[in-house]
């Protein structure tokens, strides 16, 4: 770092007022060291920028090609005493102003743009010359798609429409890109095969709003902030993994690169049970989502049983993440929301005194010895090799994360376990991660910060300036600002967009602000919890939080990226959401590209219908007539990878099963014997059956209890979306299917 030592005016200030009214001097064009304020017998050092490609902690400065907004804050000394600035902006100005073609405009914005003249336009066949066989494959997929143009690879260093570089002499980090467009071609160059594939993201986007052409010029891009994370809390309902591919290639579209998955916690709410005179411990939901060896004495398995993800699925999710700049972060969480360790072991569960008594079933023993022995066995058959794979399940994750959020017992049981559960990573060879909450845990026993990254989620559990005192890289979760419960009264953040867009800095964690570029504010996250599940869950689908989803990426995207002052209105900023569309090869809704009615006369059955699956809104009819129903053998009239239409379920009424494993019946029987018109219309978040023309049944919500309704399946507000599946006709129907269509509506 450099300092600044000076005698002027005002020699009575303190450090405090010193660094509110430092007066950093103009940075000339092409300047390439920052030129340091001057204080009263104090010293004055840089702490850190935001965009510290640009300015470094030693003041060095990199060349820009347009005029860059860089916050810099600086850390002020005197009379032994310490004070951090606030963020002070300088404009760092282009040697040259260029006129040309206006800045591309994509999501995350670009920072610098120089424009050039004229455009270049691909063919109806394009080239494209990369040595990175992996991208060249994804890249060519994913230009297709936006096209729909014919995609040739050529040799590396052949002449082509489209060629990749490297470029690991400048200062734009192992992120950042240049793309450039000339009448010659476009060129996207980069120190890493990840800031190659960010380069594809932003020329897609112009490419799909511009039929194929590409405005030339040269963009220098790079992020603000190293992690830009999304937490999806995948325990407490089920996600398939197509779906969470999707939310990797839609992170990726807007540049976010942190997927946090929440592999274990349960229903919360347990005093919901306790209440009604029930037993939380045998009847909460909980779910831990990877397939494991552990099991209790009794043979409960720690593997949750509706759906759960293998090694195997588990180590190729990572992969492709990464091949997307993606980094999966996956957490266990203990010792607390860890009902599903205390089934294994009933003796661990937490014996101290400790708030939220009703609570307790979820609780682990922090200060026994043996709980950290079962938690760190549980993280080694991930984190060490694995003999059938060839290596650890988390080979591909740099960070995992340890849990340890809303522990109600001790402080000192608290911070036991917290530095052992990092240490136990540490070891490992892996960068731990934690939720905040030595704020609300003080004490005695030290709790490791060295290479420790921490979530601040609570004001009132982790304060961000003591995280950072205690020297831990902090990621700004804030609950007020950043969660989301689906379906909840609280936790809400998917309803003020706008309002995040206009005003929301990744600096400011609740009611306290941090230095914009200081060296140990690394990010931010947002979170979506699923609270709603269990005795609470309505049924709802992943499907029906894809606009959540979706909405809060191209927002936070844009604010983790870009610069501090968003480029456009937040009505502009969604007219581009709109213009540059999904990410290539998703279609989260499940839209027909072609809404024409689907209409077959069936054959012998089963019959291959081969038909992309179908969201709401959509109208299926179907003639049939079932000849027989077996009591407890379910029967099925339409499959695919996204869920079942069954005839017949194992009551004997006709319902269907979604890809996230959950089962709802109508409530009703289709004759035997009988030819019967069956229609099914899709809305979302409701699926209704007729029979003959007449609304039939009671939806149910099979898979979850209502203790409004004596904790019998769910029929008072179902949540009853159903993507139609249309590969396969009839694979397990004991009948006739006399006819068949489906109309998208």
């Amino acid at each position: 770092m450099i300092a600044a030592l000076a005698a002027t005016p005002l020699m009575g200030q303190d450090a405090r007022q010193i660094a509110d009214s430092l007066s950093v001097p103009e940075v000339l064009a092409g300047a390439k060291q920052l030129p340091m304020p001057s204080a009263p017998g104090a010293k004055v050092e840089i702490l850190g920028a935001d965009y510290e490609q640009i300015i470094d902690q030693k003041g060095g400065i990199a060349p820009v090609i347009s005029d860059t907004p860089v916050n810099v804050s600086f850390k002020v000394t005197k009379d032994g005493k310490e004070a951090i600035s606030k963020d002070y902006e300088i404009v760092l100005k282009a040697p040259v102003a260029v006129q040309g073609n206006a800045k591309p405009r994509v999501i995350p914005e670009i920072l610098q743009w120089e424009g050039g003249q004229g455009k270049y336009t691909l063919g109806d066949t394009v080239t494209v010359a990369c040595a990175d066989k992996e991208l060249a494959l994804t890249f060519a997929a994913d230009l297709e798609d936006i096209l729909g143009r014919k995609v040739k690879l050529v040799a590396a260093g052949s002449k082509a429409d489209i060629s990749f570089g490297e470029d690991k002499g400048s200062s734009i980090g192992k992120e950042g890109y240049r793309l450039a467009v000339s009448p010659e071609g476009i060129r996207i160059s980069a120190a890493s095969p990840t800031g190659q594939y960010w380069g594809t993201r932003t020329l897609l986007q112009i490419l799909r709003q511009n039929g194929g052409s590409i405005p030339c010029g040269t963009a220098v891009d790079f992020p603000r902030y190293q992690v830009r994370g999304f937490m999806l809390d995948v325990a407490r309902t089920p996600y398939p993994l197509s779906y969470i591919k999707d939310v990797i290639r839609t992170m990726s579209w807007y540049k976010m690169n942190d997927l946090h998955l929440v592999i274990n916690n349960n229903y919360i709410f347990h005093e919901h049970y306790v209440d009604k005179g029930r037993d939380p411990f045998k009847e909460s939901y909980s779910a831990f989502r990877l397939e494991s060896e552990m099991k209790g004495k009794d043979g409960t398995p720690l593997t949750a049983s509706d759906l759960f993800y293998t090694k195997k699925e588990f180590v190729d999710l990572i992969n492709y993440a990464r091949s997307r700049g993606v980094n999966i972060v996956p957490e266990f969480d203990t010792p607390g929301h860890a009902l599903s360790f205390t089934r294994l072991r009933p003796d661990l569960i937490y014996k101290g005194p400790m708030n939220h008594e009703k609570r307790r079933c979820e609780m682990l023993d922090a200060a026994n010895p043996e709980t950290m022995e079962l938690v760190g066995k549980v993280f080694d058959e991930y984190l060490q090799k694995n003999p059938k794979l060839g290596q650890p399940v988390f080979a591909g994750c740099d960070v995992v994360h340890v849990g340890a959020d809303e522990f109600y017992g001790d402080k000192e049981d608290y911070r036991h376990f917290a530095d052992s559960i990092l240490k136990h990573a540490l070891k490992r060879g892996y960068t731990p991660r934690i939720w905040g909450s030595l704020s609300t845990k003080p004490g005695k026993t030290p709790v490791v910060s060295k290479g420790v990254q921490m979530n601040l989620w609570n004001t009132g559990w982790m304060h961000a300036w003591e995280a950072v005192n205690l020297g831990y890289d902090v990621i700004n979760t804030n609950d007020g600002a950043l969660y989301v419960v689906p379906y909840a009264n609280y936790y809400r953040m998917d309803k003020n967009h706008k309002g995040l867009y206009n005003n929301w800095i990744p600096n400011r964690i609740g009611n306290e602000t941090l230095p914009s570029g200081h060296p140990q504010l690394i990010g931010a996250a947002f979170a979506i919890w699923n609270d709603m599940t269990d005795i609470s869950h309505s049924g709802y689908a992943p499907y029906d939080i894809w606009n959540i989803v979706s909405g809060s990426m191209d927002v936070l995207g844009q604010k983790m990226w870009g610069k501090a002052k968003a480029p456009d209105s937040f009505e502009q900023h969604r007219e581009l959401v709109a213009s540059i569309g999904n990410a290539p090869r998703t279609n989260p809704l499940y839209k027909w590209k072609n809404p024409e009615p689907f209409s077959v006369t069936p054959g012998k059955l089963p019959q291959q219908l081969n038909q992309p699956a179908l969201g709401p809104n959509y109208h299926l009819t179907m003639e049939v007539e079932l000849a027989a129903a077996p009591e407890g053998k379910e029967q099925v009239l339409l499959s695919a990878p996204e869920g079942e239409l069954l005839a017949v379920m194992k009551d004997g009424t006709i319902g269907f099963r979604r890809d996230d494993t959950l089962e709802f019946s109508f409530g009703t029987k289709l004759p035997v014997g009988k030819k019967v018109k069956i229609e099914l219309i899709g809305e979302p978040e409701n699926t209704r059956l007729l029979i003959d023309g007449k609304p039939e049944g009671t939806m149910t919500l099979k898979s979850f209890r209502n203790p409004d309704e004596n904790f019998a399946p769910r029929t008072k507000g179902v949540r009853s979306t159903f993507v139609l599946p249309l590969q396969t006709l009839a694979p397990s129907f004991n009948g006739k299917v006399f006819s068949f269509s489906v109309k998208p509506s």
